[in-house]
């Protein structure tokens, strides 16, 4: 016979614990205390089992019948039903979680190389993490994101803003299929966006003349005062050795052999994954022994003035660059007149017009795979090369800063 709302409401506690059976093994359990709990017993393979629904009157009659139907189809089916309680204490658990549990999940499983990682790590950590903590991971709306994304956009950081886009999607997918939301609210959000410059993204700001590059190069050897000094340091070491702007972030301490005078790149590194070593001229072993007693005692060779082990961000050098001088119109030179990255291009592009053996360029700006030069020379004679032009190059960039009567450099 089934309960009544009547018998419910006035179950009165008892000297010992009874039970009130509304039929198909659910019933209102009451103990002396007063506590009332509504259970159901169930039999799965010959196995007993109690599945508690929950407390009364927090969960009504009419409540507790919908939550036995339910347990009650999964029994049918040899399902525990208990299972419920543990899914959804799960998925609170998991709705409770801020954005940045489910992305450095999701970073934790990239198979990325170190510097590439980190690098994507510190771009999540200031691009979406600060924003999308602030609620839970289910209250975004495709337009709140799209809000988030678009403030990149507008500072002028349109590639980043693609790549987050990216990030967003790859990571609400994960969410999505945790089951704590009902749709990927970042699906198609990179299509919203504007577009990069290709060309920018192509070629960089980077200047071409030997006029612009002494001027540059005069003005980064005399920083504003309150520059740090290890972006200054970072930006004089950027021409002489034109590696791409991550891995200068990322220098460590243990790859710099000053005996050798030599960069030991590990492949990890690279986004070649392959080594890479990077003979250093006299010029850059000065720069680096200048900073080696700020940061030496860490890991990290260029890092932020406010931390010892956090290394520079993604946009300092190039942002320093911009807020330099140019002399001739008294204005920063501003966006696009050269990047970080733009430093490998005018190396490429000088060295090559300056009689260098193009693939020894490559070979040092990571472009060209070591077994390629193997049959016309043996790995000795294309260090020494490496390092003779690495010199060279160095004295060079010496003479143009100094005004001296250089060999032009577009000279054929």
């Amino acid at each position: 016979m089934s309960l009544s709302h009547t018998a419910v409401t006035s179950s009165k506690p008892k000297d010992k614990m009874y039970k009130l059976f509304d039929g198909g093994g659910l019933y209102l359990q009451v103990k002396p205390s007063g506590y009332k709990c509504w259970k159901y017993d169930y039999r799965i393979d010959k196995t007993r089992g109690t599945y508690t629904i929950g407390q009364y009157p927090d969960i009504s009659l009419k409540e507790a019948r919908s939550y036995h139907r339910d347990a009650r189809t999964l029994v049918a089916k040899n399902v525990n039903p208990k299972l419920i309680k543990e899914q959804e204490r799960i998925k609170g658990d998991l709705e409770n979680k801020r954005f940045s549990h489910y992305s450095n999940q999701w970073l934790e499983k990239q198979n990325l190389a170190t510097s590439t990682y980190s690098d994507l790590k510190q771009r999540i950590e200031k691009n979406l993490n600060p924003f999308l903590d602030k609620k839970k991971v289910n209250e975004f709306s495709t337009s709140d994101l799209f809000k988030i994304v678009l403030k990149m956009s507008d500072r002028g950081a349109k590639e980043t803003a693609q790549r987050m886009a990216n990030v967003l999607r790859r990571i609400y997918n994960e969410i999505l299929i945790l089951g704590v939301v009902e749709n990927n609210p970042a699906q198609g959000l990179a299509e919203l966006l504007p577009k990069p410059d290709v060309r920018l993204k192509e070629n960089f700001g980077h200047v071409t003349t030997t006029i612009e590059l002494a001027n540059l190069l005069r003005e980064i050897d005399k920083p504003r005062p309150k520059q740090d000094f290890a972006t200054t340091q970072a930006l004089k070491l950027m021409p002489l050795v034109f590696l791409r702007p991550k891995n200068i972030r990322f220098l460590k301490w243990d790859y710099i052999d000053f005996k050798n005078k030599i960069i030991n790149l590990p492949a990890s590194e690279l986004k070649t994954r392959k080594a890479l070593s990077v003979p250093l001229s006299q010029q850059s072993l000065k720069i680096l022994k200048d900073i080696k007693p700020l940061t030496g005692d860490g890991t990290f060779v260029f890092v932020t003035a406010n931390s010892q082990d956090k290394p520079l961000s993604e946009s300092t050098t190039t942002e320093a660059i911009k807020r330099l001088i140019n002399p001739i119109t008294s204005k920063p030179f501003g966006t696009g007149y050269m990047t970080s990255h733009g430093f490998r291009h005018t190396a490429s592009t000088m060295l090559n017009e300056l009689g260098f053996d193009p693939d020894i360029i490559e070979l040092q700006l990571a472009h060209i795979n070591k077994d390629r030069i193997r049959a016309t020379y043996n790995k000795a004679e294309w260090m020494d090369k490496r390092i003779a032009m690495m010199q060279s190059w160095a004295n060079y960039l010496d003479g143009l800063k100094s005004g001296a009567d250089v060999v032009p450099i577009n000279k054929k």
